[in-house]
């Protein structure tokens, strides 16, 4: 299946209404046909795995185009300098974390590019992918150990009321992955989250809350993981 077939199908599952909303919401200079994420899971499948097929999906100027991209990409064929290309063309929440889990986190670069990305001297959404990242390394990191994970908790804690919006919910999300690695951050993440008190993060005219990042690390669901 060639990137032009891909791209039909997702023309032909378009919602004419609700991608309307997302060329006047999203800030994205991406074209979008609002495609959910079930249905083009099924055109990945179909199409199976094809890296210049992923960066020529990528390279469309559709949102949906590069969301396949991150689910079709030949991760151990994909070079640093084309995440750094990349992570710079994400204007949505929903890609900063396909791109981060689905692309970045299979490749041999994801600690190297939370360390850069999070960095206060990038851009907003480059930002959002690094601490996607960072979540990421929470998860499922075996070799990491609770100093590095402790010292995103002191950034997060001095940045995040004066965060911008997108940084503002990576931000929660790590909190929230950090403090679920073991009983040692669980702890110290509760520190955090009590001193910081409410997080709000402006989903703007949706149903979409903040996560309580202080309720959640309490929940019997992930106490008895720790």
């Amino acid at each position: 299946m060639t990137a032009a077939d891909m791209l039909d199908k997702v023309r032909e599952l378009s919602n004419t209404k609700h991608a309307e909303i997302f060329r006047n919401t999203s800030g994205s200079p991406d074209e979008a046909y609002a495609v959910g994420l079930t249905k083009l899971k099924g055109i990945a499948r179909e199409a199976k795995r094809n890296h210049e097929r992923a960066v020529e999906l990528w390279n469309s100027g559709i949102h949906e185009g590069k969301l396949l991209a991150t689910l079709t990409e030949e991760y151990k064929k994909v070079p640093t300098k084309q995440l750094d290309q990349q992570v710079k063309e994400i204007y949505t929440f929903d890609l900063a974390d396909y791109f981060a889990n689905h692309v970045v986190a299979k490749t041999d670069f994801l600690l190297e590019k939370a360390n850069e990305w999070t960095q206060m001297s990038q851009p907003e959404f480059v930002r959002r992918v690094g601490y996607a990242c960072v979540c990421n390394l929470a998860k499922n990191s075996k070799t990491l150990d609770n100093n590095y994970f402790q010292k995103h908790l002191v950034i997060i804690e001095l940045q995040i009321e004066s965060a911008s919006n997108w940084v503002k919910e990576g931000q929660n999300y790590a909190l929230m992955a950090i403090g679920s690695r073991n009983k040692v951050l669980n702890k110290k993440a509760l520190k955090v989250t009590d001193k910081l008190g409410e997080i709000k993060v402006d989903y703007g005219d949706t149903s979409c809350k903040t996560p309580n990042a202080g309720g959640f690390l309490r929940s019997e669901k992930v106490q008895k993981k720790l």
